[in-house]
Formats: C-alpha cells, structure tokens, sequence
C-alpha cells in the first residue's frame, strides 16, 4: 500500500500540537493546583495567632495586661471556643476589652457570645462596645430584634453606650470609655461625653469600632490607648503587611490594622477573629491581641 509522503508529514505535525496542548493544560492545571494550595495555605481560618504589643505610661504603677477581642462573628475555636478561653485563661489578662462585631447581624443566635463572655468573666473583667452588627441585630426595624445588652449585663460584662466609667484595676486609676457613634453623628452622639472623659486624670482608654473614627474626630483627643477592629486586617494581607481592601475604605483602607501613634494616644487596631460571609482571609490569620501597659 502506498502512503502519501505529505500525508505522513500531517499526521507528525497534528501529533507534536496534541503533544504540546497536552503539555499547556497539564501546566495550567498544575499552576491551577498549586495556587489552590497556595490558598488553602494562607486562609487557614480555623486557628488564631497571638500579638502582643507595649506601650508605656506615667500614670501606671503597677503593670496591666489587657486582652482585646474584635470581630469574631460568631466564630469558634475548639468547641464553645474552648481554644479562645483557655489561651486568654493563659495569658492572664487584667481586663478584657471587647470592640464589637462579635455576632452577625443577621443570626439572632447570641449564645456563642454570651456564654463566650460568662467564662472570660472568670478570669477578668469585661468591658464590650457594640459594632455595627450589634446594632443591626438590636436596632435594624428590619433585621431581628435582640436584646444583647440585656443578656451581657445579666452576665456581669460592662457595656459601654458612648459613656465611660471610672474603675481601678490592679491600683491604677483607669478610666474606660466605648464610642458606638459613627463619623456622621459623632458630635451629636459622643462628642460631649469624649469632651468630659478627655479631663479626667486616670489612664484613659478608648473603645471603638470603627477605626475611622480616627482619622478626624478621635484624632486629637486626649487618651492614652484606643483600640478598635472592622476591617479585618484588609481580610487579603499583601506581602508587604498591607491590607488590601474592606467595603467601607476600598483599596488599602488607613488603620488597617496594627498600632499608630496619634497626637495624644496610642491606636492599636486588631485584624480580628473571624469573618462575615465567604470571602476567606488570605495570608491574614484571625488575631488575639495582648497589650501590656507598664510605667515609663
């Protein structure tokens, strides 16, 4: 049988492109994989990381170690948060701050907080500002009505409306005060009551949830420590240590997270410990933060 040398020649060209399509998708499919795993890696979403910060003060004498807790959205670590209470139970903290955003707007189960709060009692006191989730869940005429405050109190945690409260903790006057207000009802909310805690004398901490709040109305207020959460540490953690995005700032929101010194006081911004729908947290672990507050 005769073969047709052109024919020959078209059978050996379409088997060298099958052969290289063949090696395209296996190199795509591979690169699909590891980015995948890649992923995988860096969202793990599951576990918490610790941070600690130090900072210095004058009107401490004996040392303080406060415990901050932001954004869990009803997350758990271990069952009933097992993990979370025995490694604050560990660190043995002096206070507990709470800055909010630890429901979800949209799941009137409060329990996982509630009972997260009742056993970090047993260690510290507790002091919790509302976020906007807790507003939601509260106050939305939409959303479902919970009385959160009601069941915290009836806990024993000190919530905080815009109003602050004197206390001593380990001998140090400390003067504790939440900010619920956002930027556009600040000055009609809280700006008197901020005006009055700016006077008083003991150490003064200040909680809020929006760390926006920062960039002009808390910016030159008097306080030693504010604290505050929302954007989950940019919830994508670029290489470089930036947060790359939150709904309200969009790209690069300012006071990500970290620590920030202001014209009176010193901002440290937890990245968070959970998250609200699907979007996982990439190269940015959910945090616990540890603050330690010593005399100069």
């Amino acid at each position: 049988m005769e073969v047709n040398a052109m024919d020959g020649e078209y059978r050996k060209r379409r088997r060298r492109r099958s052969g290289g399509c063949l090696t395209v998708i296996l190199v795509l499919l591979a690169l699909i994989a590891g980015t995948v795993i890649v992923v995988w890696k860096l969202s793990d979403d599951d576990t918490f990381e610790t941070t600690f910060y130090r900072m210095t003060s004058d009107k401490i004498q004996e040392p303080v170690r406060a415990v901050l807790l932001a954004d869990l959205h009803n997350n758990e670590f271990g069952r009933a948060n097992h993990d979370l209470v025995k490694e604050i139970e560990r660190l043995e903290p002096d206070v507990i701050l709470m800055a909010g955003d630890m429901v979800n707007g949209d799941d009137p189960n409060i329990t996982i907080v509630t009972d997260l709060c009742g056993k970090l009692l047993e260690t510290a006191p507790v002091y919790y500002i509302f976020g906007n989730n807790e507003g939601t869940l509260e106050y939305a005429g939409n959303g479902p009505q919970v009385a959160l405050d009601t069941a915290l109190w009836e806990k024993g945690v000190t919530v905080l409306y815009n109003n602050s409260i004197s206390t001593e903790i380990k001998g140090n006057p400390f003067e504790i005060m939440g900010v619920t207000s956002g930027t556009d009802d600040y000055e009609e909310v809280a700006g008197s009551a901020v005006s009055d805690f700016e006077k008083k004398d003991g150490f003064k901490v200040l909680l809020t949830h929006f760390p926006a709040l920062y960039y002009d109305c808390l910016a030159d207020v008097d306080f030693d420590l504010g604290v505050a959460g929302h954007f989950h540490g940019g919830q994508i953690r670029l290489p470089d240590g930036r947060g790359l995005y939150h709904i309200d700032e969009g790209f690069f929101p300012r006071y990500c997270y970290g620590e920030f010194s202001l014209t009176h006081g010193t901002l440290i911004v937890s990245r968070g410990l959970g998250g609200h729908g699907h979007l996982p947290r990439i190269n940015n672990k959910p945090e616990l933060v540890v603050i330690d507050i010593t005399r100069s």
